[in-house]
């Protein structure tokens, strides 16, 4: 069993992917402060596995978080140590290829299907030891 933290803006998606991650017998965690630092979202939780959207935005839909460095900042404050998997609306190529070289350990497109999530999951986690 992991420690998931979901980094999500929207209420509805985090509850879906809170859902599947405990149905596969892992922990969910949802993150519901995106303002405060990198550090604030890890250190309560200690998560094992983030699963980040790029684009973070406030109720009033405003950016409040850049999923790209927070993705790099989860990578240098854990000397890489905890995988994380971007689960994204963007559709282009750069996106991706940019989240990889943030450190992202995987990509996974919105919408998606519940067993590509488990086994994008299940792969960064034994990537990671886990």
């Amino acid at each position: 069993m992991a420690k998931v933290l979901i980094i999500e803006d929207s209420p509805a998606q985090a509850a879906i992917i809170s859902e599947i991650v405990k149905d596969a017998g892992h922990d969910a965690l949802v993150c519901k402060e995106f303002t405060k630092g990198v550090l604030p979202m890890l250190q309560p939780t200690n998560p094992d596995l983030v699963l980040l959207d790029l684009t973070l935005l406030g109720p009033d839909g405003t950016p409040i978080g850049d999923g790209f460095q927070i993705c790099k900042e989860i990578k240098r404050l854990t000397k890489g140590a905890v995988a994380v998997v971007v689960v994204s609306a963007k559709e282009d190529d750069a996106s991706a290829e940019w989240a990889i070289m943030q450190g992202a350990d995987a990509f996974l497109q919105k919408p998606f299907a519940v067993e590509d999530l488990l086994g994008v999951m299940k792969e960064a986690l034994a990537v990671m030891g886990k």
